[in-house]
């Protein structure tokens, strides 16, 4: 005798496993993107000034340590403290949000700084849908700008800028030791209120602890080029690591730099961590730094003020930096 048997349909795959399985594909295809197209190893590129020992004053800080920074010879007096902020502005996400540089120079409009470090600038790529956020953001906030490409893509750029309400003598943009997407420091001279400053700005490579040895390179490198400065510096970034990460812990340790508002708070809301940065060399005064909850970006804008001299008979110390912030909106 003969039995007939129907076998079952194949169960069709949930909504759940198609949304995970087209994400998937979507994330591989833009890493395939972006190892193709962007991603470089880059390694042992550094080449800072030679250091003239003639300009460095040497003390010691607050804890007795090692350190120096630029003479202030000749300096005029400062009628107020300088307010420097670092601002990295998601400039893709413009992709989607038609204002959003329009809200970013809204935001760097409402604290009127003098100096400005911005990272994730683009100019002309798709994600800005093909604008100039530079030319916009300088025409918007009537300052002074430089952007310090670190790659293109496509007919575009990506990169670093930097706006002041002073001029722009000069500006170089430094290769940094880079695995995977390009990294850069902008070098710049910038003369404002009668004083001559060398500023830096810098965006360091992202992927976490896994590219933690990247960093450590990458800082390593921008300590040898804002040592070999002439004039009063100040450095503005975003690390991609908060302040306790062995390599940012290393470089502030080092002493290049003091770091400005070391307990400030979170500066990256959706990572809830701190990875912007303000440093001053060891001349500078700290009044305050502070960070602002406020703008379209996923970090927000933090500032420092700053006086080129510091009271006569005061040590250089980080610790009397005021914790203020952040600031609800």
């Amino acid at each position: 005798m003969e039995t007939s048997s129907t076998s079952e349909p194949a169960p069709r795959p949930s909504r759940k496993g198609r949304f995970v399985a087209i994400a998937g594909l979507l994330f591989l295809l833009f890493f395939l993107y972006r190892y193709f197209t962007v991603y470089t190893v880059r390694s042992g590129e550094c080449r800072p000034k030679p250091i003239d020992p003639n300009l460095r004053h040497e003390t010691r800080d607050a804890e007795g340590a090692p350190v120096s920074y630029p003479t202030r010879a000749g300096l005029p007096q400062q009628q107020r403290p300088l307010i420097v902020m670092s601002y990295n502005i998601e400039g893709h996400a413009e992709l989607y949000r038609s204002d959003h540089i329009q809200q970013i120079a809204e935001v760097i409009r409402k604290y009127q700084p003098d100096i400005v470090g911005l990272q994730e600038v683009h100019r002309g790529t798709w994600q800005s849908r093909f604008r100039d956020q530079v030319g916009e953001l300088e025409a918007i906030t009537g300052m002074h700008a430089f952007f310090g490409r670190s790659y293109e893509n496509f007919g575009g750029q990506f990169g670093n800028a930097l706006l002041t309400r002073g001029t722009i003598v000069s500006a170089i943009v430094h290769e940094l030791p880079s695995v995977g997407e390009p990294r850069t420091l902008i070098e710049s001279v910038i003369d404002i209120d009668g004083t001559r400053l060398n500023v830096y700005v810098t965006h360091l490579t992202t992927w976490g602890k896994f590219n933690r040895s990247n960093r450590r390179e990458q800082l390593e490198c921008v300590a040898k080029h804002v040592a070999s400065s002439r004039y009063p510096y100040i450095l503005t970034g975003d690390f991609n690591a908060p302040p306790e990460a062995p390599e940012v812990a290393s470089f502030i340790a080092a002493r290049p730099a003091m770091l400005c508002g070391r307990e400030i708070g979170v500066t990256h809301h959706l990572m809830n961590e701190r990875i912007d940065y303000v440093f001053a060399d060891w001349g500078w005064d700290v009044r305050s730094a502070r960070v602002f909850s406020i703008g379209p970006s996923d970090h927000w804008p933090i500032t420092a003020e700053l006086m080129w001299r510091r009271p006569a008979g005061t040590l250089p110390s980080e610790t009397g930096v005021g914790h203020v912030g952040p600031e609800k909106k």
